[in-house]
């Protein structure tokens, strides 16, 4: 089984189908926020969730009832930098397969596999993920008197494959020469449905600014997995697929906490300064194991469940993990210059690191621009550049669109390289889709 099929069978039958997710991801953003980072814009509905205080700042003077169209529907991919990795990856499948082996070729695929899996598990990532909001959420009720209460629901999911590397070895049995290895893909998936209730007010006023407070109630559901994947049982079959869902099915372990985001929003008449913090109690969610007992299975989940319980042994990976969803700040502001024609300058930047659900860390920064034009078919337009503080570091370029009054179209897209399949590509890119009501 070509191992390019296999990357596309874990990402589109195991990540997606099964992965459910949050408000802004902190793999990706979603919509404007793509570009604009975690501010909060009367442009962009999807923006209230940047910061719990938002909603009472967008519907002042208003009462009633107030929803979204369709949210964000964002997708994006993140490589680790190493040039040509599944197309090494084939070819080294293809000759762990081939049972006819002189003894120089077996020589010539130590000397060159050796040490490509050791820069494999050093640099060997490919992570996907993709998120949505329900249609017609974030819905929202106004009250001058009560203040204003949020609901929302969003999905989303993500999925990391790295190498787990060990030696080429050389097996001769009678004329026969074969090479083999326990190196293999070592795959962590994570979703979340998130169903959030918020509420939001005014708190005090100032020189014509006000503060406004606000809390969000999160209820969440994670179905995370860890898989091992041997590269010496991908053998070609019509089973494989199965057997790997099967493996996924078995690891995967749902569970549910309750979180809580809290933030401070000022407004003045040209520009807006907030600060949120997310998970507050900091929630715990534990993975599904990966202690399994071997001998209750068959076909390739034995290769992986043996491997599995090797790198274990040696600990390289943990067998049974808990997620906790460490508590994060975020500080932004907004300014605007103009009438008819206004131009924003927006920064937002994360105070401190949080990894997400399957390990990796992100810590952001951000500088956007946005132009609002008088136009219906091309009322903004945005740009921006964000970096990851920790982690691969990765930076970004992004720009971003709002056309006929009410669709957004925003990229993302990292200033490194990578090649694929001989043809350099971005080493990160997002894209997200939304048609949005505005404020």
């Amino acid at each position: 089984m070509n191992i390019s099929r296999l990357a596309l069978f874990i990402t589109a039958a195991v990540a997606f189908p099964s992965q459910q997710a949050q408000a802004q991801d902190v793999f990706q953003s979603s919509g404007p926020s793509m570009t604009k980072g975690s501010v909060a814009t009367s442009s962009d509905v999807s923006s209230s969730m940047n910061n719990p205080a938002a909603p009472s700042y967008f519907l002042k003077g208003q009462s009633g009832f107030d929803y979204n169209l369709i949210g964000p529907i964002a997708g994006g991919y993140e490589l680790g930098q190493i040039d040509s990795l599944v197309d090494e990856l084939d070819e080294l499948i293809d000759i762990l397969e081939d049972d006819d082996l002189s003894a120089q070729d077996a020589l010539d695929a130590k000397d060159r596999f050796d040490p490509f899996l050791r820069d494999a598990a050093q640099n060997g990532m490919i992570k996907v993920g993709g998120n949505a909001a329900m249609p017609l959420f974030p819905i929202f009720y106004h009250s001058n008197d009560l203040g204003t209460f949020t609901g929302f629901v969003n999905f989303s999911g993500s999925i990391r494959s790295t190498v787990l590397d060990d030696e080429i070895d050389i097996i001769t049995i009678n004329d026969t020469i074969t090479i083999n290895t326990s190196a293999a893909l070592y795959i962590k998936s994570a979703g979340l449905t998130r169903l959030g209730i918020g509420y939001s007010r005014p708190l005090w006023t100032q020189d014509g600014g006000l503060l406004h407070a606000g809390v969000t109630v999160n209820v969440n559901q994670y179905k995370l997995a860890k898989n091992i994947v041997s590269l010496s049982a991908l053998e070609d079959g019509e089973d494989i697929g199965d057997a790997i869902q099967d493996d996924y099915e078995n690891n995967a372990n749902t569970a549910t906490s309750v979180s809580i985001d809290a933030g401070l929003l000022w407004v003045s008449d040209n520009y807006n300064l907030g600060i949120s913090v997310n998970d507050i109690n900091e929630p715990e969610y534990d993975y599904g194991s990966l202690t399994s007992d071997c001998s209750n299975l068959n076909g390739i989940s034995v290769d992986n469940c043996f491997v599995a319980q090797d790198v274990i042994a040696q600990g390289r990976i943990a067998g049974d993990e808990v997620f906790v969803a460490n508590a994060q700040a975020k500080v932004h502001g907004s300014i605007w210059m103009g009438e008819n024609t206004r131009l924003g300058l927006h920064a937002s930047y994360d105070v401190n690191d949080k990894n997400d659900a399957i390990g990796d860390i992100y810590q952001w920064s951000t500088l956007s621009a946005s132009l609002e034009l008088d136009s219906w078919w091309l009322p903004e337009i945005r740009a921006g550049y964000s970096q990851n503080l920790k982690g691969t570091e990765l930076s970004y370029y992004s720009l971003g669109l709002t056309f006929f009054g009410k669709a957004d179209l925003d990229i993302r897209y990292s200033d490194e390289s990578v090649d694929i399949d001989g043809t350099s590509a971005p080493r990160s890119a997002y894209l997200s889709f939304a048609i949005q009501s505005s404020f």
